[in-house]
């Protein structure tokens, strides 16, 4: 008895990051998932209580943060066997797979250079600037394809400005915003008007296996979110212009393999509802 009382009356505490800077819708759409499924969870679970963090913060820094469960114990980040192996994956993707089509930041002086670009192979010859510890920098290096890595974000919008590689791959629901903020700074950058990667890979939240409970308690939220609908309609809520204006059905897509990806039937479960975009 004395346990399941205080099951029930435990108050669930959410510790996550914010970045500092340049992440504005992002980082509402990440609020609201997360503040939604607490709320639709408070009969199972009791109250709950939001802890955020205002740091910028690489993911393996974050990673090892999450493993202590103190200071961080929640990270939304792409799926990948590292986070897979050391934390609770929620396999709920919160974008529904939007994060697999890419728009490619270029410097305006560089557009002819794409022109005639219709296959992987051609796009290899161009060489990528990546954030060393993403997801997508293991994929291009396992690839083999041509990149530049910055330590730092904003390095590679300024590197990207002086033309000190050919493309910066970001998904939609980023590569507008992310333009907009720096355009005073980077002024040379543009996004490319024809092309498009197709990369697949989803979304999750990340949990402390130092905090089960509130792992249970996430993904009952996002599967209540999933099944009413309601998990599509913060995405658009956020997301739909950048979808319209990206007009993927006017591109070339590139399909990108990922050999670290092995999500692919929830991936597909999930992404069914953004082909009447293509």
């Amino acid at each position: 008895m004395l346990t399941s009382s205080f099951a029930l009356y435990a108050l669930d505490t959410v510790r996550f990051l914010k970045p500092t800077k340049g992440h504005e819708k992002r980082t509402l759409h990440k609020d609201e998932v997360i503040l939604r499924a607490l709320q639709l969870t408070e009969p199972e679970f009791g109250d709950y209580k939001i802890d955020t963090f205002t740091v910028d913060m690489t993911p393996s820094r974050a990673q090892q943060y999450i493993k202590e469960g103190k200071v961080l114990n929640t990270f939304i980040n792409p799926s990948n066997k590292e986070w897979d192996k050391h934390a609770i994956a929620i396999k709920i993707p919160i974008r529904l797979g939007l994060i697999s089509y890419r728009l490619l930041l270029v410097n305006k002086a560089n557009l002819p250079a794409f022109k005639e670009v219709k296959t992987l192979e051609q796009l290899s010859q161009l060489t990528a600037g990546l954030q060393s510890s993403w997801v997508t920098t293991k994929v291009f290096n396992e690839l083999e394809m041509s990149l530049v890595k910055s330590h730092t974000f904003e390095g590679l919008f300024l590197m990207l400005n002086k033309q000190r590689f050919d493309y910066l791959p970001r998904a939609i629901y980023e590569a507008y915003d992310e333009l907009n903020i720096r355009k005073e700074r980077i002024k040379n950058v543009v996004i490319e008007p024809n092309l498009a990667l197709y990369l697949p890979m989803v979304t999750y939240i990340y949990v402390s296996k130092t905090e089960p409970r509130l792992a249970r308690r996430l993904k009952l939220g996002l599967e209540k979110l999933l099944a009413s609908g309601e998990l599509k309609t913060i995405l658009d809520k956020y997301y739909e212009e950048d979808i319209k204006r990206a007009n993927l059905k006017n591109r070339t897509i590139i399909e990108i393999p990922n050999p670290n990806f092995t999500d692919q039937t929830v991936l597909e479960e999930n992404l069914y509802w953004y082909k009447n975009y293509l």
